[in-house]
């Protein structure tokens, strides 16, 4: 079960890796496309801002996954039919506001 300070998760929640794991890099973001329920428990879908996508259980949110508690309204109505559909809406920019560009890394100039 989600730990208690963990926000409720839904369509359209973003989530940060704290974890690698076959699909993702720590820090990398995704974004939930789908809210089910499988033999009575429930599970979170989500896509990662390099493609990649997977479904999660509670704890395995809780295990690689800090969920932020934003929500991008965008996303929010996703419809999803099948993982088809999800890779074309992905590669034709759907979720793309869900990742915007991250601020350049700061240069760090030695000293001469």
């Amino acid at each position: 079960m989600s730990q208690p300070d963990t926000p409720a998760i839904q369509v359209g929640t973003v989530a940060i890796a704290k974890r690698a794991s076959g699909i993702c890099h720590v820090g990398e973001r995704c974004v939930c496309y789908e809210v089910y329920t499988l033999g009575g428990r429930p599970g979170y879908a989500f896509i990662f801002e390099k493609g990649a996508y997977d479904g999660f259980s509670p704890e395995d949110v809780d295990l690689f996954l800090r969920v932020t508690g934003t929500v991008c309204s965008t996303i929010a109505g996703y419809p999803f039919t099948n993982v088809g559909r999800l890779r074309r809406d992905f590669e034709q920019g759907r979720f793309a506001e869900a990742f915007p560009p991250r601020p350049p890394a700061p240069r760090i100039i030695a000293p001469s």
